[in-house]
């Protein structure tokens, strides 16, 4: 079994209650590649052409996880308003990475942008295009400590499987 139907398997067994009946839609933005304050900037202000920021988390520096042999990363979360459904947010959201040079080499690679919908809405989606939930999320500290910056709660890590991830608030992203 791989790691990754290994994570996708527990996913399926974890419950995130505090966003479960929420009407928020949380977008985790990473980059390790370039000018990486510039990169997780220029992302926000493409995705503010299609939706409205709500809130930006601080930028967090990150190990690179499953593949380690590159640069370390550079993370967001932002809490956005959007109109449409999760299908065309993700249209959107390929579209950005596109624009931004983003190019495929392989899974857990070097990327200039990676934007991932980690909640919409409340809803459940697993399709062969998205999964929300995001199926990894729960085991990704680069997404939980800012999501919980962003909720503006306490983070028991006990509560996840986050290891011995190590992640560093470095500031605030301009955009």
């Amino acid at each position: 079994i791989s790691q990754i139907q290994f994570w996708k398997a527990r996913q399926k067994t974890y419950r995130f209650h505090t966003l479960k009946n929420s009407n928020s839609i949380f977008l985790s933005l990473g980059t390790n590649v370039g000018d990486k304050n510039k990169n997780l900037s220029e992302g926000l202000i493409l995705l503010k052409k299609f939706v409205k920021i709500l809130s930006v988390s601080s930028v967090y520096k990150t190990e690179p996880l499953l593949y380690e042999d590159q640069e370390d990363f550079l993370n967001i979360v932002t809490e956005i308003d959007y109109q449409e459904t999760a299908e065309s947010l993700l249209l959107i959201i390929k579209d950005i990475e596109i624009q931004m040079g983003r190019k495929q080499t392989f899974r857990y690679g070097p990327r200039i942008i990676d934007i991932d919908i980690i909640f919409f809405k409340g809803e459940e989606i697993n399709n062969e295009d998205l999964t929300i939930p995001h199926y990894d999320w729960h085991n990704r500290l680069f997404v939980i400590q800012p999501l919980y910056e962003l909720l503006n709660k306490p983070l028991d890590k006990a509560n996840y499987e986050i290891h011995e991830q190590k992640i560093i608030k470095v500031g605030k992203i301009e955009f």
